[in-house]
């Protein structure tokens, strides 16, 4: 890296919503401080909670603050069991407004909620890195179908006011930069604002595709969550002549376990290593599901596996249908049975797919917000 980066020796300020866990935006930020701001003298990270012990040392030792009620007995989270800091939604936006972030010459937001709001002093140049606009007041549909009761109802009376605060919030960076073709779509229309698009890092290295490996089941990642569909996705292999294995944990999980086929097997909670490995050994990989990027594709692509995706959201950046799998406009158990069978049929180039997922490499990442940072601190 060139020492000529204009944050060379200089101080910068990282705002990032949460850490919940060690998942895609975390990522993203741990990319930033490590790799595309390497030359600042420092790089702290601010944020409303952060369960350290599920981060990476080196992440977790470069935050600097966090909310004092987040960490309250009852409310905090404690390992991988959530805690309810997140009833604190609407005291987030003024929380990540009253933040101190005076004496950096930079400041990068990585938002999908309320870490938007971050108000830098005149003059310091902001960049917003938006994974979405905030879920809970513009795609009030889905959020309240993926809460419902009491949380659902909260947010359907919060909307309004999120909305505003939102959309005034998101005048302030000098510039937005979006994850996907989608979440720059929904930038412009809930804005106004234009966006340029940086994919998220995927670490596509670590699972480089064997054309040798044995292809084995098919294979679905992600949380047990309605929007994710994993009771259609399980569904559709009832009397198919190919296996399924599903990984995850969430709400569903006990009514999946109930109606699982014989021919499906769902596992929890595994290792890096082990996940690395079914990716390799996937005859086919699914998500059916509308996300804003979605790297679990990207990681499948990279291991050789094809990718059966909604032609919606993110997938539509990632897969082309008929070249790196199948896009379904409306994922049923009918066309998904007939995905499923096209991928097994096809003799797919494994080394061609994992090319495909290069585009969304790690160092593709760094060079483009490199040089979008530098761009943005010489105007």
């Amino acid at each position: 890296m060139s020492s000529a980066a204009p944050w060379a020796g200089r101080p910068v300020a990282i705002v990032h919503d949460w850490f919940q866990g060690y998942h895609g935006s975390e990522r993203v930020v741990a990319a930033l401080a490590d790799d595309v701001l390497a030359e600042a003298s420092r790089v702290d990270v601010f944020t409303f909670h952060a369960e350290r012990e599920l981060l990476p040392p080196r992440l977790a030792a470069r935050i600097v603050r966090e909310s004092k009620p987040s960490r309250l007995p009852g409310l905090r989270q404690v390992g991988h069991d959530p805690g309810r800091w997140r009833y604190l939604l609407p005291y987030m936006p003024r929380y990540f407004r009253s933040l101190d972030l005076s004496g950096y010459d930079l400041v990068v937001v990585s938002s999908h909620s309320c870490a938007i709001n971050a108000s830098p002093p005149p003059g310091t140049p902001c960049v917003c890195y938006c994974h979405t606009p905030m879920r809970y007041a513009w795609l009030t549909d889905t959020e309240h179908g993926r809460l419902g009761g009491v949380r659902g109802w909260g947010l359907r009376q919060l909307s309004g006011r999120l909305r505003k605060q939102d959309r005034a919030a998101a005048q302030r960076p000098d510039r937005l930069v979006g994850n996907s073709t989608a979440v720059r779509d929904r930038i412009r229309r809930f804005y106004d604002r234009d966006a340029d698009v940086v994919h998220p890092p995927v670490d596509v290295e670590e699972l480089r595709a064997d054309p040798a490996a044995a292809r084995g089941s098919f294979l679905w990642v992600g949380r047990l969550v309605p929007y994710k569909q994993p009771l259609l996705v399980a569904e559709a292999f009832r009397g198919l002549p190919h296996k399924l294995t599903m990984v995850g944990i969430g709400p569903q999980e006990e009514e999946l376990r109930e109606r699982l086929p014989g021919n499906v097997e769902l596992r929890g909670w595994i290792s890096r290593e082990e996940l690395e490995r079914l990716y390799r050994e996937a005859a086919g990989f699914l998500h059916v599901g509308e996300e804003d990027f979605g790297i679990t594709m990207v990681e499948a692509l990279a291991a050789g596996a094809p990718v059966i995706a909604q032609n919606a959201g993110g997938a539509r950046d990632i897969v082309r249908d008929g070249v790196d799998g199948v896009l379904l406009d409306e994922p049923g158990l009918g066309s998904l049975r007939e995905a499923i069978e096209r991928v097994a049929a096809a003799d797919w180039d494994r080394q061609r797919l994992a090319e495909r997922a290069a585009a969304f490499s790690r160092p593709r990442f760094v060079a483009a917000m490199r040089e979008l940072l530098a761009e943005t601190m010489a105007r």
